[in-house]
């Protein structure tokens, strides 16, 4: 019995993407990014509102956009701000989404510091904030990441400046998931103390 010899793949039946072509996508999708997240702090757009609405009517795909848009940039919002809309979901598949959009947000902002830190608005954007987070990592080192994942400290914020002084990326995305415990006991106790007032 022969071989059935096939015939070799051609290049046109892959779809391949010029590289100009992938990096104007690239820098069109972080522009238009970047633009939200400036809309957001220029004209101190009410995130709590958009935090209600992404909740309400786009259910679990719009808890991820919010919580992966706030843990990736530095806007004067939390991923908390679902938690209200959210108490009475399936607590399995809202942690889920939550704490996976919150690690990626967080590894998101961190590639954001490492590389784009740089451009005037990256710099301009950390300014107010970069020297108590650059303290935070400069003492604590990754437990800095793990302190900021687990409080109130603006986790994004320590993000970019984990990415800015190039901790190496493992050690920060192991300390990004520290984010997973504070989401859970954050509703945990959000959810028991709704039931307390029941």
């Amino acid at each position: 019995m022969q071989p059935v010899n096939e015939p070799e793949p051609r290049r046109s039946d892959f779809a391949v993407i010029e590289p100009w072509k992938l990096a104007v996508r690239t820098i069109v999708l972080l522009g238009a990014l970047f633009g939200l997240a400036a809309l957001f702090v220029l004209f101190e757009l009410p995130l709590e509102e958009f935090a209600e609405w992404a909740a309400q009517r786009a259910g679990l795909p719009g808890v991820f956009i919010f919580v992966w848009f706030v843990d990736t940039f530095i806007v004067p919002a939390s991923l908390d701000l679902v938690f209200p809309v959210t108490l009475r979901w399936s607590p399995i598949p809202l942690l889920s989404v939550m704490s996976a959009a919150s690690v990626l947000g967080g590894i998101c902002g961190y590639w954001i510091g490492r590389n784009l830190y740089r451009l005037r608005f990256v710099q301009r954007t950390v300014a107010g904030y970069r020297r108590r987070a650059e303290h935070i990592i400069e003492r604590f080192g990754v437990w800095g990441v793990v302190l900021a994942g687990l409080t109130p400290i603006p986790f994004s914020t320590v993000s970019w400046i984990a990415g800015m002084v190039r901790m190496p990326v493992g050690l920060y995305a192991l300390a990004a998931l520290s984010r997973i415990p504070r989401i859970v006991g954050y509703w945990a106790l959000m959810r028991a103390g709704v039931q307390l007032l029941q």
